[in-house]
């Protein structure tokens, strides 16, 4: 059995794309047999050869109340954080998996991302693949990237009413003001898992970067269902900088500020 469990971050509204992440998910790590979380409202789903637990958390309104709803669905202290989008472009390298969770679990660490993060400040550890990432890091110490996760400290991440957009931004804030203990690994070369950061879809459209994968695999997708995302991404900055201040004003600032006041 493998050593470490694994959440899926979705909803319903993405059950179409259900099949094309977990076809990719088997085909490229056939040696993983632990437990998947597949985070859900009320949709169930079952995928061959994989041990699949659908959260089932109800029709709850809200990025950040879903997320940790479903959290408390994961019976492990610790877990493999996967939003839904970051489809398996290459073979996953399973011994690297295992060893990188050994260090994360003998390490007392909060979190250790997949990816590498481009940090100016960090400091060495006796892995020569791990790098400590110290702060001050700005907007880079909390991302929705592949990562180790412990559960506790990722349940502080977001808030009830953010959204995925404004949980890294503000969760980035509220990771400096905890002293979260992140690493990383050094280069991309060392990914264990090969996918684009990008993800597949941005604001539910598919990029192009998916569906040349997809087609390249021969793998047959309706991709006009969701469409094509026209790259607009001007219209996309505004989009996001409006949710992320509307949800400051909902109670992300004075959130902050009470952890700030908390510290002095």
């Amino acid at each position: 059995m493998s050593s470490f469990s694994i959440f899926v971050s979705s909803s319903d509204n993405y059950s179409d794309i259900w099949d094309v992440f977990f076809d990719m998910f088997k085909k490229m790590w056939p040696e993983y047999n632990g437990q998947i979380y597949l985070q859900t409202q009320e949709k169930d789903y079952q995928h061959e050869g994989l041990n699949i637990v659908c959260t089932k958390v109800g029709k709850i309104q809200g990025f950040g109340e879903t997320l940790r709803t479903g959290l408390d669905k994961i019976k492990d202290d610790n877990f493999l954080f996967i939003m839904i989008d970051y489809l398996f472009m290459g073979k996953v390298d399973n011994q690297k998996m295992e060893n990188y969770y050994t260090f994360f679990k003998t390490h007392d660490i909060d979190s250790l991302r997949l990816i590498e993060e481009k940090f100016t400040n960090f400091k060495d550890t006796e892995n020569a693949a791990i790098k400590q990432c110290l702060p001050p890091a700005p907007h880079r110490l909390f991302s929705y990237q592949l990562a180790f996760w412990r559960k506790d400290i990722f349940k502080l991440m977001a808030l009830p009413h953010e959204t995925p957009w404004s949980s890294e931004y503000y969760g980035d804030k509220r990771a400096h003001l905890l002293h979260l203990k992140l690493y990383s690994i050094k280069d991309n070369g060392l990914m264990p898992i090969i996918y684009d950061a990008r993800g597949c879809l941005h604001r539910g459209k598919w990029l192009d970067n998916a569906v040349e994968f997809l087609q390249k695999e021969h793998y047959n997708v309706d991709f006009s269902k969701r469409g094509y995302y026209d790259n607009d991404y001007q219209k996309s900055h505004w989009a996001v900088s409006w949710m992320i201040k509307r949800d400051g004003l909902k109670g992300s600032y004075w959130d902050l500020l009470l952890r700030k006041l908390r510290l002095r």
